[in-house]
């Protein structure tokens, strides 16, 4: 256990709402941890550039001349290649002429050339690498989370993780590593968790543990990992993305491979949005200006929540995401202490046609209640001016008791991102305008009934509009016949009308694909201050007193 204090403090106020999220899907188990080299350069294990560097100075390669004529801007892979190719040439030179091309030869150069690998990848490190974890600054914090996650992802070639893994497992864990490695995907995982998956490869410190498969360290393998992106290799790592809400930690997006597949998750699925540490060193600041500009470029082209973050920071957030040894009652409690909120709601709501519900299907990673908890009424299908008395009564009934069910649950929920289909106002603009205030009476008392001490749920309010004709026609589609381009306009005003202004955002939806009008939402959710909300209790008192003169 550990105490929360005041990097703790800073870090959730900073970014609570990442952190609820994630704390959830951490709950939930559809989280997952994507590291990169960063993670490894805690351990002076080398980033690539100066494994490169390594290479070419090693005499059995002495390649310093070859790297010395490669155009300045040539990547770290076609650099190896270049390496690899000169060391190949060397141990030709050295075989007899009958050996050339022959299986066994390279082979063996192949294995020579991991070996070397191997022998750089670990020089500066203790013969057990998993005694670099105490002094690791932030990776201890997050194996608990690590042990609990479905698969997390490195793309180190070294084993860093799994014998960091081994070092920490406790006495009575000896049944077994606690943890699978694999570099292929598609196989049938032995584990339902502590999968530990290397795209590229793994080279193990053991000389005893089974080397992998595949091996992405040069131009040509690099280049057949970039192809296969596009041509469904990466398939299992884009569906991985799909499923999870993922943390990337210690990565560049400089990589091709990283790109796509973050580009290719975030066109199929434009509302699952992951999070992605910005690494500052020891003593570095950035003015708002750049932060604003990474932070929305990240956003928009790979669907990421950029986190702006020390050593210290990320420990701090792997602590507070540990969902066991920092509890909901500990972790809300703090947070209250300090004045952080730790819950949002957004209500979108819209006339009908208008794509809230698919809008909203797109964010089915976060908390979501659904327009209607149980099977709508038929008779709901028909326009409210249609309805027999008694017809209104039962619909009236039903939607009533759906919207206090609603704000029984929301309350009930003390930490985290909730969406919500429909807002508890919508039932008013369905009301004749001489009784808007007895239906306002009627809501309160039914959603805080008796003496009930809670009120409903104040929250964001985002109103989708759209073009009246074109909404009319959607509706055609479920055969709802009776409501005219204009009606639809009406109700539009109405909607604006009961909610007024004060914490609602109003979202043009004309000419937007689902798609677009689901990354709008995204920015709402997750970019936009959460300062102003629609304090909706105090709303339907106005409206009961003033009934349909409430003020805006």
């Amino acid at each position: 256990m550990f105490k929360l204090n005041e990097v703790h403090q800073s870090v959730l106020k900073s970014y609570s709402r990442p952190i609820v999220h994630m704390r959830k899907q951490v709950e939930s188990n559809r989280f997952g941890l994507i590291f990169g080299a960063g993670l490894s350069q805690g351990c002076h294990i080398p980033t690539w550039g100066k494994l490169v560097t390594a290479l070419a100075k090693d005499p059995e390669v002495d390649g310093e001349n070859v790297l010395n004529v490669i155009p300045p801007r040539a990547g770290l892979p076609y650099q190896t290649e270049m390496l690899f190719e000169h060391f190949k040439h060397r141990r030709y030179s050295g075989a007899t002429t009958e050996k050339h091309n022959t299986r066994a030869l390279d082979f063996r150069i192949g294995a020579d050339w991991r070996e070397l690998i191997r022998n750089h990848l670990y020089k500066n490190i203790p013969d057990n690498l998993g005694n670099s974890l105490d002094s690791h600054p932030y990776l201890k914090q997050f194996l608990p989370i690590i042990r609990r996650s479905y698969m997390t992802v490195t793309y180190n070639f070294d084993d860093f993780l799994e014998q960091s893994l081994l070092k920490d497992r406790g006495k009575e864990n000896t049944d077994s590593r606690g943890f699978e490695s694999v570099t292929n995907p598609w196989t049938q995982f032995r584990r339902t968790n502590t999968v530990i998956y290397h795209p590229n490869g793994v080279v193990p410190q053991n000389l005893l543990e089974m080397p992998s498969d595949r091996f992405v360290f040069s131009e040509a393998s690099y280049a057949k990992q970039l192809m296969g992106v596009f041509a469904g290799d990466q398939a299992g790592l884009v569906s991985h993305l799909s499923k999870h809400t993922c943390l990337l930690i210690g990565l560049s997006l400089e990589d091709d491979t990283l790109r796509n597949v973050l580009m290719q998750g975030a066109h199929s699925c434009p509302g699952n949005f992951h999070y992605y540490v910005h690494y500052l060193k020891p003593g570095e600041m950035l003015d708002e200006n750049t932060k604003r500009a990474i932070r929305l470029a990240n956003f928009k082209v790979y669907n990421l929540v950029t986190l702006f973050m020390h050593d210290e920071e990320i420990c701090a957030l792997g602590e507070m995401l540990d969902t066991i040894n920092c509890p909901p009652i500990e972790f809300r409690d703090f947070a209250e202490q300090h004045n952080i909120q730790v819950k949002f709601r957004f209500y979108f709501t819209g006339v009908m046609g208008v794509g809230k519900s698919t809008a909203i299907n797109y964010f089915r990673n976060l908390e979501v209640l659904d327009e209607w908890l149980e099977q709508r009424l038929p008779i709901l299908a028909k326009s409210w001016e249609n309805l027999t008395a008694d017809e209104k009564q039962i619909a009236d009934d039903w939607i009533i008791d759906q919207f206090k069910r609603k704000n029984d649950k929301l309350r009930n929920l003390h930490e985290g991102i909730i969406v919500l289909d429909r807002g508890p106002l919508d039932p008013i603009t369905f009301t004749p305008d001489t009784e808007w205030g007895d239906k306002a009476a009627r809501l309160l008392r039914e959603l805080c009934p008796g003496q009930a001490q809670w009120q409903v749920e104040d929250g964001r309010v985002v109103i989708l509009e759209g073009e009246g004709s074109e909404l009319a026609l959607r509706l055609l589609l479920s055969q709802r016949k009776d409501y005219t381009a204009e009606k639809l306009q009406s109700m539009e005003r109405l909607l604006e009308k009961v909610y007024g202004i004060e914490g609602v955002t109003r979202l043009d939806t004309r000419g937007l694909t689902p798609s677009d009008v689901a990354r709008r939402v995204a920015e709402i959710v997750h970019l936009e201050p959460y300062v102003q909300t629609c304090n909706l209790h105090k709303r339907l008192e106005d409206i009961k007193k003033d009934g349909f003169n409430v003020a805006s």
